[in-house]
C-alpha cells in the first residue's frame, strides 16, 4: 500500500511540475515574440517558477525565466 501511494504522490508531482514547465514555456514563447514581457506577466512567472523549482531544477527552464525577467516590461 505504502509503495503505490509513493508512487500515486510521484506521479502527481511530476504532472504538476510538467504543467508548470509548459506555462513557464508559454508564457516565455509569447512574450519573446512580442519583444516584451509586462510586470503583471514577469510575476506570474515568478510565481509558477517557485514551485517549479522546489519540485526539481531543469536548466533550460531556468534560462528562460532568466531571460523573461531580462525582457523590457513594455513595447517600444
Amino acid at each position: 500500500h505504502q509503495k503505490k501511494e509513493a508512487a500515486r504522490n510521484d506521479a502527481l508531482c511530476d504532472g504538476v511540475q510538467a504543467l508548470l514547465r509548459d506555462r513557464i514555456i508559454q508564457g516565455y514563447n509569447e512574450y519573446s515574440e512580442k519583444g516584451y514581457c509586462p510586470i503583471y506577466a514577469k510575476d506570474n512567472v515568478k510565481r509558477l517558477y517557485k514551485p517549479y523549482t522546489e519540485l526539481g531544477v531543469d536548466d533550460v527552464i531556468t534560462e528562460l525565466v532568466g531571460k523573461l525577467l531580462q525582457m523590457p516590461t513594455e513595447k517600444h
